[in-house]
């Protein structure tokens, strides 16, 4: 069996206190990897590094608080971690306004946080690891057809600009040994909403079991996986994309959410 070992490089994964960076950042440090913690409350992002500092005893774990959701917060986190090794595009904020009713300030925040985040986090990491001749950018794209049932057309409109960014940024990479993909992520189970979930489920007479299986028979019937995929799930694949394993796969739009994206390629 072969294991990814990371011994050595660096990953900074935007957004990892909570949900998919956070199953992110445990998978990096399960795979030897130092990792940047990285999320808006100072206190937060502090106990989180903690915790996985007690978890995790070999590998650096840094705490970098930011809001990277302006161009002020970005540059303190680059200046707090000047170079990385694995750059995870993830931080997003949601809103489920419909196309038409979503405001100006609604579609601007999104464009501000879900995408020139990603830009300006790549702008700066990207061209150390082209000259360094090694390193992995990675972007968290959004699946439409899960967001559609409420809106979220501003979202995906932000995410989906991604996807032609990271394949721009791709083409820089000509003939070296640098990779920057995406993965397509659905409506993903996450352990941080566990009890949450079981609550509502508890309010309404059923398990949690029971109300996800509804979501998928009503919302996501294209799901070949027939559950949500969990965020450790995802968390796997960046690892693998994120290792020598992957160094094949570059400038691709590539899938972890259950088959619900209906495209052979």
């Amino acid at each position: 069996m072969l294991e990814v070992d990371l011994s050595g490089k660096t990953a900074l994964v935007t957004g990892s206190t909570d949900g998919i960076g956070n199953a992110c950042a445990r998978g990096f440090l399960g795979a030897n990897a130092n990792v940047v913690i990285n999320g808006r409350n100072a206190d937060k992002v502090e106990r989180v590094a903690e915790e996985l500092r007690a978890e995790f005893p070999g590998p650096k774990v840094i705490a970098a608080p930011a809001d990277i959701g302006n161009k002020e917060g970005c540059s303190a986190l680059i200046r707090r971690v000047p170079s990385c090794d694995i750059l995870v595009n993830n931080v997003a904020v949601v809103a489920l306004d419909d196309a038409l009713d979503a405001s100006d300030e609604t579609y601007l925040k999104l464009w501000e946080l879900n995408f020139m985040s990603a830009l300006r986090m790549s702008r700066h990491y990207l061209p150390g690891m082209i000259e360094r001749n090694q390193g992995r950018v990675l972007f968290s794209g959004a699946q439409r057809p899960l967001m559609a049932y409420r809106g979220g057309t501003a979202y995906s409109v932000s995410k989906f600009a991604q996807v032609s960014l990271a394949r721009s940024l791709a083409e820089m990479t000509k003939g070296t040994d640098v990779t920057v993909n995406t993965v397509m992520i659905g409506v993903t189970h996450s352990s941080s909403l566990d009890e949450v979930a079981s609550d509502m489920a508890a309010a309404k007479g059923r398990t949690q079991e029971e109300d996800e299986q509804d979501f998928i028979d009503l919302v996501s019937p294209a799901s070949l996986l027939r559950r949500l995929a969990r965020a450790e799930e995802v968390a796997n694949f960046m690892v693998y994309l994120a290792s020598p394993l992957a160094s094949a796969t570059n400038g691709a739009v590539l899938s972890a959410e259950g088959g619900t994206r209906q495209a052979i390629y």
